[in-house]
C-alpha cells in the first residue's frame, strides 16, 4: 500500500479540525475567501455554516466513508457520513432523536488550503432504536 499523500494528510487534518470541540476555526485549512457551490463568501460565513450545525447537534462527528485524492489537480472527493442527535432544527428540519446522513463533497485546493467546495447534501434519515433508518 502506498503511503498517504501530502494532500491526503492536509485534508485529513481539515476533517480532524471540524470534528474538534471546542471548534478551533478553519483559518489554517481554508482560504480567506472560499467558494461554496459557486457562491464566494468570506471564511467567517463558511465557518458559520459549520458552527450552526455544531450548535444544533453538539455530537455531530464527520466520518469519511470514501476518499479520492488527485495530487496533480489538487482535488479531493469524498463521501462523508454522520450520525447525530440534534437538539433543535437541523438541516432545515425539526428532528426528533438521532439522524444519519451521507454527503458528497468535492474540494479544490490552492496553495495548501481549500479554495472551492462543491457540496451535495444528503437526506437525513431517522435512526430507529433497532439501528435501522426511516426517512424523515
Amino acid at each position: 500500500m502506498a503511503p498517504p499523500s501530502s494532500l491526503e494528510q492536509t485534508y485529513l487534518s481539515y476533517v480532524a479540525a471540524i470534528n474538534e470541540r471546542p471548534f478551533p476555526g478553519l483559518a489554517d485549512h481554508v482560504h480567506p475567501i472560499v467558494t461554496l457551490n459557486d457562491v464566494s463568501m468570506p471564511l467567517a460565513e463558511y465557518q458559520k455554516l459549520l458552527t450552526d450545525d455544531i450548535d444544533a447537534a453538539p455530537d455531530l462527528h464527520f466520518e469519511l466513508s470514501m476518499l479520492v485524492i488527485d495530487e496533480s489537480t489538487q482535488q479531493v472527493g469524498c463521501r462523508i457520513e454522520f450520525r447525530c442527535t440534534p437538539r433543535r432544527e437541523f438541516m432545515g428540519r425539526n428532528v426528533q432523536g438521532t439522524v444519519k446522513c451521507m454527503e458528497h463533497m468535492f474540494y479544490q485546493y490552492r496553495e495548501g488550503k481549500i479554495a472551492k467546495v462543491w457540496w451535495m447534501p444528503g437526506e437525513p434519515v431517522a435512526v430507529e432504536s433497532n439501528r435501522t433508518v426511516a426517512k424523515l
